[in-house]
């Protein structure tokens, strides 16, 4: 009996042993399929320009707004509000959000203009950064000459 135990274990071990093992390849993937787009409005776009719109105004017909983006990240703006006899002009260096699609302007009154920068279009942004969503949302743009 104790044979035959040992034989068997002994025949277990030789299969075993021998067994055809399945070799496992790597698999390449390719680099191309796996390519993280890491681009931004900032990289990707050609954002510098003059964008132009009229932005709604509470008390006014609406303020014509042109805004140029240099290359340099300074920026000009010049807002005039129709049938108010007023025009407010601001320059100053255009400072990019983390993710490189927004552009926060400061002005001569420390207040801020936020814009996402979308492929020849300025999204006007309200004051906590968010896009302005709703009927008149389209009015809050500015377009690229």
């Amino acid at each position: 009996m104790k044979k035959l135990f040992v034989l068997c274990a002994f025949t277990s071990i030789l299969f075993t042993a021998c067994e055809k093992k399945t070799e496992s390849t790597p698999t390449t993937e390719n680099k191309s399929s796996q390519k993280i787009d890491d681009s931004t409005s900032q990289s990707a776009l050609d954002w510098d320009g003059t964008y132009e719109g009229v932005i709604p105004c509470a008390d006014c017909e609406g303020i014509k707004t042109e805004l140029t983006l240099n290359q340099d990240n300074t920026y000009t703006l010049t807002e005039e509000y129709i049938d108010k006899n007023l025009k407010v002009e601001n320059q100053g260096n255009i400072t990019w959000t983390d993710d490189g699609n927004s552009i926060s302007l400061k002005t001569k009154d420390d207040e801020y203009k936020r814009y996402k920068v979308g492929e020849n279009i300025l999204f006007q942004l309200d004051l906590e950064g968010n896009e302005i969503t709703g009927a008149l949302a389209q009015n809050y743009q500015l377009k690229k000459k």
